[in-house]
């Protein structure tokens, strides 16, 4: 499957139909399992800005929510937030680690499960701050 080629000033719209692409150093990409299908790879809508070490938007199929990147990285990378950004509001904002971590599980679920966790560790003092 080859991929859809676009211009940076258009992403925007292919984004928003969750399409796989590649603009100017922006690309997008399918990942993470579904809980109920294990054999599935593609809970996970990100858009990246020059490489993985950047996801910029995150969009959990399974919970049908749009993740933004809070973080700024440059002054092209806060050009391709704008020209990337979803038409749909971000519901919420993360940083560039959580995003990360959130990738690495496959899911929203997964992600708030683990901070969950953390913050139980914490409270039971397993964990000096």
């Amino acid at each position: 499957m080859s991929i859809k080629r676009v211009a940076n000033k258009d992403i925007d719209k292919h984004i928003d139909n969750l399409e796989i692409v590649k603009g100017s150093n922006i690309f997008t990409e399918n990942s993470g399992k579904l809980p109920d299908n294990p054999e599935t790879d593609d809970n996970l809508y990100i858009v990246y800005s020059y490489g993985w070490h950047f996801p910029m938007y995150i969009h959990c199929r399974q919970a049908n929510l749009w993740y933004g990147n809070s973080d700024r990285f440059s002054v092209s990378t806060s050009k391709h937030q704008s020209q990337a950004r979803p038409s749909r509001n971000v519901d919420q904002w993360l940083t560039t680690k959580e995003m990360t971590d959130m990738i690495r599980r496959g899911s929203t679920l997964e992600f708030l499960i683990s901070r969950a966790k953390s913050v139980d560790t914490v409270r039971q003092g397993e964990v000096a701050l």
